[in-house]
């Protein structure tokens, strides 16, 4: 059998034990998250917004753990289906890991119009002027919805909960002209951006018409990734609206070719059978998997060379801008194939991924019990032992590593 077939029978044996791990009780409450309420003085009002947390954030084998934050305009309607979409892309219940864990800030909106428009307007879709002003009454609040979300949001976002720095912000419409609009005009605060079908008619384009300059002048220090989708509308006579909309946002990717520094990773998509209101499902898993690009880890490649982990890691910071440890459940999958007796059991290199793994979660119950199991393997009882007794005492209620213990302790 090829190694890559057993690796992925023991990532299949691997989900189910986690699985069935985490199923509740009959007739329990499964919660993706919780909303929460902030009094912005900025906006003078209140704001809800709406928090889910990565599965491993709170669960006790493992050490706790800073991770990215994703913001997520439009909660009503985007915060259920983009949770499912980023739990199935880094969680070890689907053994994927193509993006890292985030915590997920969904932003409610009482008037997208005046949230999400840098500036007022009275113009259409189409370009031309409005015949009344009902329409687009209250724009141009985009400039203190963004300072609500630099001054006080992510404040106590980044107070209350295990935040990286590394922040992606995701908007569909007008939460993709205003998306865009943080790219070119505040580009210090978010690292990925993911513009879904954005109202880039607005204004006449006028964002458009400016990018260029604003292009020529843009901070190259720091890595950003910019993702842009569109609904194709070749064929299809959507009338004049419709086609300065889409005209718009290829307008704007030529002017990303042609005046974009190489620190602004940028991708457009064009997605095919899809209109305004179905692309964003599509947009959210390619645009995630576009910001994340050369995230996923090669776990062959590093169950065979273990000083691959770190440098994997260490080289996105280069790739994404992103900078953070290599998380513990890379440890925890590795440790597994290279200490359990049916996968790929190898002393040495178990002991050299969990000692690395142990570099940054010094407190980790389960890499420590890890530790016992390998120098186990390697016929070093006293050490095995230290490390369960750690491994324990960090987690007392593990009654079968008790008994484990007992025994060792006997012998």
């Amino acid at each position: 059998m090829k190694l890559s077939q057993i690796i992925t029978i023991a990532s299949v044996g691997l989900a189910a034990s986690v699985g069935a791990f985490g199923q509740n009780a009959e007739g329990q409450t499964f919660s993706i998250g919780k909303k929460h309420s902030i009094h912005s003085k900025i906006l003078n009002e209140d704001r809800t917004y709406w928090v889910s947390l990565p599965t491993s954030y709170d669960e006790e084998m493992f050490s706790p753990q800073r991770y990215p934050v994703l913001y997520l305009l439009d909660a009503k309607s985007t915060f259920y289906p983009v949770s499912g979409v980023l739990n199935f892309m880094s969680g070890r219940e689907s053994v994927n890991y193509q993006i890292p864990e985030m915590i997920i800030v969904g932003i409610d909106h009482a008037d997208r119009v005046k949230d999400l428009t840098p500036n007022a307007s009275n113009r259409l879709p189409d370009g031309t002027e409005a015949k009344s002003n009902l329409m687009m009454a209250g724009s141009g609040g985009g400039e203190k919805f963004f300072q609500f979300l630099e001054k006080e949001l992510i404040p106590a976002i980044d107070s209350a909960f295990r935040t990286n720095p590394y922040r992606v912000y995701i908007g569909h419409s007008l939460g993709g002209l205003t998306a865009t609009h943080m790219l070119l005009n505040h580009p210090g605060v978010f690292d990925g951006y993911l513009a879904i079908d954005p109202s880039l008619w607005w204004d006449g384009a006028s964002m458009v018409n400016q990018a260029s300059a604003t292009l020529d002048n843009y901070p190259t220090k720091k890595i950003r990734r910019y993702f842009v989708s569109v609904v194709d509308n070749s064929g299809q006579g959507l009338g004049s609206g419709q086609d300065f909309h889409i005209n718009s946002i290829h307008k704007f990717e030529k002017i990303l070719s042609a005046h974009a520094p190489s620190s602004l990773k940028w991708k457009l998509q064009v997605f095919p059978e899809t209109d305004h209101s179905s692309i964003p499902l599509l947009s959210w898993y390619y645009g995630l998997r576009f910001l994340f690009e050369g995230y996923e880890p090669n776990l062959q490649a590093m169950m065979q060379d273990p000083d691959s982990i770190e440098s994997h890691f260490r080289d996105l910071e280069m790739t994404l801008g992103l900078i953070m440890p290599p998380p513990e459940i890379i440890f925890e999958i590795l440790s597994h194939y290279l200490t359990a007796p049916n996968r790929f059991p190898d002393a040495q290199k178990a002991l050299k991924v969990i000692t690395m793994g142990l570099k940054s979660y010094p407190d980790s119950p389960h890499l420590n019990e890890k530790l016992g199991v390998a120098h186990t393997m390697a016929n070093e009882p006293a050490k095995a032992l230290e490390a369960y007794e750690k491994a324990l005492k960090l987690r007392p209620k593990n009654e079968e590593l008790r008994k484990k213990l007992a025994e060792l302790r006997k012998k």
